[in-house]
């Protein structure tokens, strides 16, 4: 998940992709950012990360085959160093980076230049990758537990991290797999929205397992993409608990064979990466295509990859 440049508000994506622990491939990527200059990079599954520019020019602009998430450095905090665990896959100096995580931890930087990250919450193993709480590092090299309480409450939960964006007031906010969640700047927990209910679904659970047919689990899974917009101020969370403060904002309905996977906000435009039959295994052909929705509600697509598009563009 990207983070948004509202200064009131924040979209964010329900449980937008499963959270990978040992299997860096099972599904296909959910990376997708978008910068000021409104250049869309987006992850091709087995291929890289491909650049769509303004006038419809699509680059392979990084070659990987298990890239899974992606993080906009906008401010280039990490343009000098590569942080532990992650890729930056911009040349030194480049402002702003692009970080690229495989496997299954997502990342964000967040407007304090710090870098945070899904994270299990050992410390015997500093902090590494994981789905239990959030870590952080600052590109001086420091790596810490960011939310240490997190872990107890996706305990509580039976639930765990799916998904991460920050807010211009320093709160970070965690998709999980049954509902969202927010840390305050100071790694504090508040329970927003749990459990999420998505209506109107097209029932296609993931790995095409009917057990998981009632769970919301993704947006992938119900070829659905529910969002909702927090009316609450630059000052979170008070008030937020409440649902009513809430407001269901739009809904991307996508046709089979096409499921959401990641989404990214560009000034008021939200960008969606969507995968072709991206409940499957790969064999099935994960193929990946880029939608706006501007501003006057239209969706857009604006580029799909296709069998027949060439792999190094």
């Amino acid at each position: 998940m990207s983070r948004p440049r509202s200064t009131n508000t924040l979209v964010v994506l329900v449980c937008q992709c499963f959270f990978l622990t040992n299997v860096s491939f099972a599904h296909p990527a959910s990376g997708i950012v978008v910068d000021a200059q409104v250049h869309v990079y987006f992850i091709y599954s087995g291929h890289g990360v491909m650049r769509l520019d303004p006038s419809g020019k699509l680059t392979t602009i990084h070659e990987d085959k298990g890239g899974h998430w992606l993080a906009l450095d906008a401010g280039g905090a990490f343009s000098q160093v590569r942080p532990k665990e992650f890729e930056r896959i911009t040349p030194d100096g480049t402002i702003p980076s692009l970080i690229l995580a495989s496997g299954g931890a997502p990342l964000v930087v967040g407007p304090d230049g710090n870098l945070y990250y899904g994270s299990d919450g050992s410390q015997q193993e500093s902090f590494p990758p994981g789905a239990m709480t959030v870590g952080r590092f600052s590109a001086s090299g420091r790596q810490e537990l960011f939310a240490p309480l997190l872990k107890e409450k996706l305990t509580e939960l039976n639930d765990g991290i799916t998904g991460l964006a920050s807010g211009p007031d320093g709160s970070i906010y965690v998709a999980t797999w049954n509902g969202i969640m927010v840390l305050n700047a100071n790694g504090s927990v508040a329970k927003i929205v749990y459990p999420v209910v998505v209506n109107d679904c097209d029932s296609d659970p993931a790995d095409h397992n009917p057990g998981q047919c009632f769970v919301p689990l993704s947006a992938r899974s119900r070829h659905r993409f529910p969002w909702q917009r927090i009316r609450c101020g630059q000052k979170l969370p008070s008030g937020c608990e409440d649902r009513s403060r809430w407001s269901d904002y739009s809904i991307l309905k996508s046709e089979r064979p096409w499921s959401p996977t990641g989404v990214a906000v560009g000034g008021e435009d939200i960008y969606v990466l969507e995968y072709t039959n991206a409940n499957g295994p790969k064999t099935e052909g994960w193929y990946p295509r880029v939608r706006q929705r501007a501003t006057d509600g239209r969706w857009i697509t604006l580029v799909t990859v296709s069998p027949e598009t060439p792999p190094h563009l």
